[in-house]
């Protein structure tokens, strides 16, 4: 009657009996989620250093449109990347529409300072 029960709990397919397992030894399991952990945190690491890295050029940036002004702050790799990155953000605040914009973007800043 045994024998029947536990062919009867074997899986049709011919697959491992449940709470078996056919997979990988405990270490090999151990150091795959080492080497997981590992990945995982060179990737973290690169991410932080890139982003860390990408900023070392501070602007300030004053732009003005039809009496209305705004003065942002950016940061970039080069001194034209956060210039630019500060003229965008500037001309976003105070432009209205996509045509604003453009026009604010087209116009030279009232004040820049870079660091």
């Amino acid at each position: 009657r045994e024998a029947d029960l536990t062919d009867a709990a074997a899986p049709a397919g011919g697959g491992p009996r449940p709470g078996t397992s056919r997979g990988m030894s405990p270490r090999a399991r151990r150091l795959a989620g080492w080497g997981a952990f590992l990945l995982f945190a060179a990737l973290a690491a690169f991410v932080v250093l890139s982003t860390l890295s990408a900023g070392r050029v501070r602007c300030e940036v004053e732009m003005a449109m039809d009496g209305r002004t705004a003065t942002v702050t950016a940061r970039g790799a080069t001194e034209a990347d956060a210039l630019r990155a500060a003229r965008t953000g500037a001309c976003a605040r105070i432009a209205f529409g996509r045509t604003e914009n453009i026009l604010c973007l087209d116009t030279p800043p009232l004040r820049s300072r870079c660091e």
